[in-house]
């Protein structure tokens, strides 16, 4: 039986710790500012870290790589957007931050050789932004892709409505409908819920969006 943890940071993005073996070995799907509860669960719970799986490069999602010892895969389109985090962070405090640039090594999660994990690459809220599919326990972590009652905002570097249009199209409409989508803000919910109550995804599916 697997298990997640899921914390919620002051940034509102969620940060969830899954174990998907049923023994001490856990992964992280994005690494927040605040990472040090997380951390502390790892700990507490004696877990083994086995990596993280970063689906995003804005820093509500990865400016914890810091303080995380362990390897970090993320698709590489985005690497510029995690390393350098200042720009974001001024734009939505309104000040100059002084945040130390992350130099550790990122790796292509496209070249993962993890056989318990579909990747699924569905650019629009950044170009490198990232689903991680576990078939076996019917979840998937869709970071600011897609949510239970609407989708990422493209308006931010990188991203692209006509991106995102076609991620919908292409990459959403492969999800089974019986898995639960896990997203990086707000609750979860299952996919077939979320392609017919979630207007955007709905419209979009249906050809009535632009």
């Amino acid at each position: 039986m697997s298990e997640i943890y899921k914390f919620t940071s002051f940034t509102t993005s969620n940060c969830y710790i899954l174990r998907p073996f049923n023994d001490d070995v856990c992964f992280f799907i994005d690494l927040p500012p605040d990472l040090e509860e997380p951390l502390e669960y790892v700990k507490n719970n004696n877990l083994t870290i086995g990596g993280a799986l970063v689906t995003h490069g804005h820093f509500d999602h990865a400016l914890g790589m810091q303080k995380f010892n362990g390897n970090i895969h993320m698709n590489l389109n985005d690497d510029f957007l995690a390393r350098n985090p200042q720009e974001q962070l001024a734009m939505f405090t309104n000040t100059t931050q002084d945040v130390e640039m992350f130099n550790g090594e990122i790796q292509d999660v496209e070249q993962s050789e993890f056989d318990f994990l579909n990747v699924y690459h569905n650019p629009g809220h950044t170009a490198g932004s990232s689903s991680f599919e576990f078939p076996e326990l019917g979840f998937i972590f869709t970071g600011d892709f897609v949510f239970k009652d609407s989708v990422g905002r493209t308006d931010l570097k990188t991203g692209s409505h006509n991106e995102m249009i076609s991620s919908i199209k292409n990459v959403y409409s492969l999800f089974n409908n019986d898995y639960e989508v896990m997203p990086g803000h707000g609750p979860s919910e299952k996919v077939s819920i979320i392609s017919k109550n979630n207007s955007f995804i709905k419209d979009t599916l249906n050809g009535r969006t632009s």
